[in-house]
């Protein structure tokens, strides 16, 4: 119980609820059952001062046989207890009831008869009292049965307790000269009925108390915690990296207030981790393309330094055997020009290399400017043309007037040479060879050749050749389509080589780069 009252404010917040409604009620009702009959003695003694005077008053306007009458009236409408005695002790007038035991020493006609008989002894007047009073209680003693005693007395002590709590004494001084005592008791049985009232009340009261309670404290409690553990669930979403719950009501209080403030973090921090989950891949991404070009640059500078050193090899072995004029190297002039095709090679192989890590460098510029893709095409052609004619080929042009490209002249001279070179060298004599140009599109296509399927997906990787044996006798240096890859990335522009029925194509897509200039 501990546990689940420290884990639910719910809870909490129920007990405290009803606790302090309960708390209210008793205290409610003590300040009632206490206060309600000093409230009421209080403004009954106040109503009773001013009608005590008023009725002394009146009764000093009237003589002592007259009084009987107007205290009487008093007594009934007042509802109060009255007791007249002269200041010999006789008693005029007594409407107070007495408790169980007491007797009354009273005389109904006592004031009538001391007045008719003015000027007789006090002695006999009290005597002659006394004896009337002695035939009247006999008479009643005689008249009442003994069954009905107990229930007397119980009567007379009741409704001696209805008096009491306010109690005035006057002297009166009739307008005849008599003078006497009055007694005025204030009759206290409405506030008895009310406090047995509320005593009757007190257990019906309770279970009043004890549902209103429960109903306020379970109506408080759900008002005041649905709204947390709602925002309590969001925050624990959230903190989850669950960012899809919202606060949706519509409250302009200081609940309404934290749940908008929940959705407004809710989404900056989405936002701030969708970038940084953005900026992490971007980051990934960049950190894969550095090492893939690494490696590349590894692999790219160990096969360079592997097809350099073949020929240096054979160019130091020619030079040396010359030297010493070993064998076949006697014949220096046949050697030296075989020597000078070696260094030729390799000087086309170096330039190729600094070309290419030129171009992969960080920190390349490359100068752009407007080139006419068709004059350019049109004079590497010309070039070529008695190669062409050696080899017996045929060589078929579509190539569309003025287009332009914006990008670097001599880099581009170097793509379209090698894509030329490789139709020519890598097709059989009598091969057709067909250049089309158009605004979107530059094609090669050579005749009556073919490239393994295998071997299509790394033509374009450094010192990679479609012969098995690698064979310089029968292939370049193997960087010309990697170069042409390069060049062709730098300036954005995708092409690729497949296979056709007829042959070999390769094509670059420059729409996107290209512009065409109206003759």
């Amino acid at each position: 119980m501990l546990t689940r009252l420290k884990s639910s404010l719910t809870l909490r917040i129920f007990l405290l609820t009803f606790g302090f409604i309960m708390l209210a009620c008793a205290i409610t009702y003590g300040a009632i059952a206490y206060l309600t009959p000093i409230s009421y003695t209080a403004l009954l003694e106040e109503e009773l001062d001013g009608q005590a005077a008023a009725l002394v008053a009146g009764l000093e306007k009237t003589t002592a046989a007259e009084c009987r009458e107007i205290l009487e009236r008093f007594a009934r409408e007042k509802n109060a207890g009255l007791r007249l005695t002269d200041s010999a002790g006789l008693v005029w007038f007594d409407n107070i009831p007495q408790a169980a035991g007491e007797e009354t020493v009273a005389s109904e006609d006592a004031a009538a008869e001391y007045a008719a008989e003015e000027g007789v002894a006090s002695e006999a007047v009290v005597e002659e009292d006394a004896m009337a009073a002695g035939s009247t209680d006999a008479s009643s003693e005689n008249a009442a049965s003994v069954a009905d005693n107990t229930a007397t007395a119980v009567e007379q002590v009741a409704v001696s307790d209805a008096y009491g709590g306010y109690e005035r004494r006057y002297a009166v001084a009739f307008a005849d000269g008599q003078t006497a005592n009055l007694e005025i008791v204030g009759a206290m049985k409405a506030v008895n009925q009310a406090t047995e009232a509320m005593r009757t009340l007190l257990p019906y009261l309770t279970c009043m108390a004890l549902a209103l309670s429960l109903l306020g404290a379970c109506l408080y409690s759900r008002t005041i915690t649905r709204p947390i553990v709602a925002l309590s669930r969001i925050a624990g979403k959230m903190a989850a990296q669950d960012f899809g719950a919202r606060w949706q009501k519509k409250r302009s209080d200081e609940i309404g207030a934290l749940g908008e403030s929940l959705n407004h973090l809710s989404e900056n921090l989405s936002g701030a981790l969708e970038q940084l989950r953005k900026a992490n891949a971007a980051l990934q991404s960049d950190i894969d393309r550095e090492r893939e070009l690494e490696r590349q640059r590894t692999a790219f500078f160990a096969a360079a330094s592997h097809e350099l050193k073949t020929p240096v090899t054979i160019l130091r072995g020619q030079i040396s055997g010359m030297l010493a004029q070993v064998g076949v190297y006697q014949d220096r002039e046949k050697y030296l020009a075989r020597a000078l095709q070696v260094t030729a090679r390799m000087d086309g192989l170096i330039r190729e290399i600094l070309t290419i890590s030129r171009i992969e460098s960080s920190h390349y510029d490359m100068q752009k400017k407007p080139v006419d893709l068709s004059s350019l095409l049109k004079t590497l052609l010309a070039q070529n043309a008695e190669l062409i004619e050696q080899r017996e080929m045929l060589l078929t042009e579509d190539i569309c007037e003025n287009v332009l490209i914006y990008g670097n002249e001599g880099l581009f001279s170097n793509a379209l040479d090698n894509v030329l070179m490789n139709a020519i060298l890598y097709s059989p004599p009598g091969a057709e060879i067909r250049v089309r140009l158009d605004a979107r599109l530059l094609c090669v296509d050579n005749t009556r050749a073919h490239i393994p399927e295998d071997t299509l997906n790394c033509i374009f990787r450094p010192f990679a050749r479609v012969e098995p044996s690698r064979s310089r006798a029968s292939g370049g240096s193997g960087l010309g389509l990697y170069l042409v890859r390069c060049i062709m990335d730098l300036h954005g522009i995708p092409c690729r080589l497949e296979n056709t029925d007829g042959g070999v194509r390769f094509t670059a897509e420059i729409g996107k780069q290209s512009y065409k200039v109206r003759p």
